[in-house]
Parts: structure tokens; sequence; C-alpha cells
């Protein structure tokens, strides 16, 4: 009997160990995409974590920049994928901490917005979108609202005063929306730009402004992570060009306009708050 005792106390002693252990890592994904199309994006990559890990990745689509804060803050996510202007107000917050940041298929950890308008109309400058209905993607984005709005305010023009602002949360919708003209003119990263046009026939626009640099999406963690577990999530991310496996990952997440993830440069932040002043955010 005695020893049946102890067995069961050991048997008790592992468990939340063992449960521990097989806890899903919860990866966060802030996109404007349909969530189906998010899952179907980001499960290669969930598994491929999961692989490296040996932890059970589960990936999370929080809907919106308020409901990705509370989960982060009620410890529902541990890491995930925003942009630079969504990671900035989280780390404002002290919610998050970098872990690397995204290089884009065009090899680059910046990107310009694009203003784009149908070649007919008559706007040929942003001086031309004063009292025009201008299309942005998100309030909350970096190249579909802030790196824009700051280039109309340093051109004079103060986008939803002397213009109309209409947030369209689609990139299709956008160029439609200008191809159809519902909207004056439209906006978005350049590089969404480029990979909309192989999609969308879009020889009826013509790009009439190119903003200045704003920094690529980030991977960030909770703050509260421990660092252990966060910088073996960043080794692995950093490594993914070098493993095969990460390398096919990586090729497929091309359309997602990822080419690789690489350091986080905490320079980009100064970057973000100079565009937030001058678009008067």
């Amino acid at each position: 009997m005695p020893l049946l005792i102890i067995l069961l106390l050991l048997f008790s002693i592992q468990q939340p160990g063992m449960a521990d252990e097989q806890k899903p890592l919860r990866f966060g994904v802030l996109s404007i995409a349909q969530p189906s199309r998010i899952f179907n994006n980001w499960q290669p990559f969930a598994d491929y974590i999961s692989e490296k890990t040996g932890q059970p990745v589960e990936i999370v689509i929080p809907r919106g920049f308020g409901k990705m804060a509370k989960a982060i803050t009620e410890g529902e996510i541990d890491f995930f994928y925003v942009n630079s202007l969504v990671f900035y107000r989280l780390k404002q917050q002290g919610q998050a901490v970098a872990v690397a940041q995204m290089e884009n298929i065009a090899g680059e950890t910046t990107s310009h917005s694009e203003i784009f308008v149908r070649r007919d109309s008559a706007i040929e400058n942003v001086n031309d979108l004063k009292g025009k209905n201008m299309a942005y993607i998100s309030p909350m984005g970096a190249g579909g609202y802030l790196a824009p709005r700051a280039l109309l305010y340093e051109e004079g023009l103060q986008s939803g005063i002397e213009n109309q602002e209409t947030f369209t949360k689609n990139l299709s919708n956008t160029i439609h929306g200008v191809l159809l003209g519902e909207y004056d003119a439209g906006t978005m990263c350049g590089v969404n730009y480029a990979l909309m046009s192989k999609k969308i026939e879009t020889g009826e626009l013509k790009v009439i402004a190119i903003s200045e640099p704003y920094p690529e999406n980030v991977v960030g963690a909770r703050e509260d992570l421990p660092q252990k577990q966060l910088q073996q999530f960043r080794e692995l991310l950093l490594a993914m060009p070098d493993d095969p496996a990460g390398k096919t990952v990586l090729q497929n997440m091309h359309k997602m306009k990822i080419r690789a993830f690489v350091k986080y440069d905490p320079a980009m932040e100064s970057v973000t708050r100079r565009l937030l002043k001058e678009g008067n955010l």
C-alpha cells in the first residue's frame, strides 16, 4: 500500500509538466484577409514551427487591433504577426517585444505606398486630391493608411479634413473601387499593388505619388514570455532560409509578400514615430 501511494503521488507531480509540454503555442495573425485564407496561408508555417519545437502550434485570428491587444493582455496569444504600426502601438502599451522582422519579396525590410487613380481622370498629383474621396485600406494600416496619409499632409493636404477618407478593408476592393469610379483615388503598399496587378487588370490605373518608406511587418511576442522561449522562436525564424524545409515554407509565403524573417532593427520605430507625426495621428 505505501508503495502504491508513492507511485500515485509521483504520477500526480509529473502530470502538470506533461500537460505543459502539450500546451499549444498560440500564434496570432492580424490580417484583413478572410480567416479561411489566413489559415491556409499560415498553416504550413505553423506545422514547420511545431515540428521544430515538438510543440503544437495553434493559429489565432483576432479581428482588429482591439481584439489582438486584448488577446495578448489575457495571455491568449504567445507570438504574433502584425504590421509595423500595430506593433508600435502594442509596444508603446507595454504589451509586446520584437522577435523578428519581415523581409519582403523585393529583399527589403521597408516598403513604399503608392497612390493611384484612373488614367482618364483629371488627377495628376496629390494637390488634385483636395475634395476627393480617398480609399485607404484600414485605419491601423502602415502601408494602407499611415504612410500615404503622412505623404498627403507633407504635401499640404489635410487628409480627412480637405478630402474624404474611406476604409475598404480589402486590397481588391480598393483597386476595383477606383476602376469603377467609386473612389477618386486609392492607395496601398507598392509591393502589394504589384502582386494584385498580376490578378487584376490595372492598365487603366496610374500611380501619381509614392510615399516615404515605412517598416515592413513584425513578428512579436507577449512581453511576459520567458526569454529562452522567445530566443528559441527567433532562432528558428532566422534560420529558415538555410533549412530546406524552412526554405520551402518561405517560398509558399511569397504570395503574402514574405521572403524571409530577419533580425529586428529597433531604429524602425523612429520611422513609424516620424510618420505618425507627419500624418497628424
